[in-house]
């Protein structure tokens, strides 16, 4: 990919990221019921309980400068990063399984539509595949009709109706079974490339990344900024900095490498497989997985203080 591709689709997955954020809804336990005067309540305590930590951390250190709040900022949050960022790394070996089942479900979610978002008609290479998009297209005529007719009895009426079930997931099956192993094959790669611009490409820059992201978002600029935390009034910049930082390193890393390794298997993959690849969607789930269990880590090390109404609001851990 050219450089303009790559800010392009680096644009276009923080877009999405962003849309993925505001679409996500948590669900705690369907037979509990919140309290919205009780979340008030706790919301009200937990910011009172914030703004005196603020006030007297305030004075502590008011003698510092921005700037000397801000290096302060840098070397905290790049220490903390470095320590995920490695070999072996919790961090990194749970994100990449998180990262993996989201990742093969959106695939198989997508080779089920027979005319991906915004593209032509899809080739058809299997028979289960052309069978299952026709009866996927006129299903509910199909089930219409049969209603229609003149049964013997109910049983039977309600046996047709779940044959006509099972064969659509019969051949669903069996369509997603031939595509398994080309879906395994490039995971594969992908995993690979992830986890070395995670624990290669990543170290060496961290420390750049932390600046930048820390003076573009005036974390250490606000009226009760300190040096060891980002309060919760600064984190949406934070975030919008840091995240946009880390896409556009993993955009142009990983997409570069995709595909020269692809090129290396062979060029055997259908033109739909590396279609998906290379897709904004795969960079804004994948940024959505570890820059949630990012922030998870810089909250509970101190670094970052998440606004109380965070996960609700966001859907963020979920």
């Amino acid at each position: 990919m050219t450089q303009p591709e790559k800010d392009a689709l680096a644009f276009q997955a923080l877009g999405l990221q962003q849309e993925q954020v505001q679409a996500r809804i948590v669900h705690y336990r369907g037979d509990l019921k919140t309290s919205a005067e009780l979340d008030a309540i706790t919301a009200n305590v937990v910011a009172q309980i914030q703004a005196m930590q603020a006030a007297v951390v305030t004075r502590s250190e008011a003698r510092r400068t921005p700037k000397e709040m801000e290096d302060q900022q840098v070397r905290t949050l790049a220490g903390l990063l470095a320590r995920i960022f490695q070999p072996g790394s919790t961090f990194v070996t749970s994100s990449l399984m998180r990262i993996g089942r989201r990742v093969s479900k959106h695939f198989f979610d997508t080779e089920l539509h027979e005319r991906p978002r915004g593209e032509k008609e899809r080739r058809i290479y299997d028979p289960e595949q052309g069978v299952y998009y026709v009866l996927q297209r006129h299903k509910h005529r199909m089930r219409a009709e049969l209603e229609l007719f003149d049964f013997e009895s109910d049983a039977i009426r309600q046996a047709s109706l779940a044959l006509l079930d099972r064969t659509e997931r019969e051949l669903r099956s069996a369509y997603l079974s031939r595509r398994s192993p080309e879906l395994q094959r490039v995971m594969t790669i992908f995993t690979d490339v992830l986890t070395e611009f995670l624990t290669r490409h990543v170290p060496p820059r961290l420390e750049a990344m932390a600046r930048v992201t820390v003076h573009a978002a005036g974390t250490a600029r606000h009226p009760n900024s300190v040096g060891y935390k980002v309060w919760p009034d600064a984190f949406a910049d934070f975030r919008a900095e840091w995240e946009r930082v880390f896409m556009q390193q993993m955009v142009n890393h990983c997409g570069d490498e995709i595909f020269a390794r692809l090129s290396e298997q062979g060029g055997d993959f259908r033109d739909e497989t590396v279609g998906f690849f290379t897709d904004p969607e795969l960079f804004a789930t994948s940024g959505a997985v570890l820059c949630d269990a990012l922030y998870d880590f810089l909250c509970l090390e101190g670094f970052l203080d998440l606004p109380v109404d965070w996960r609700v609001q966001h859907g963020r851990g979920g």
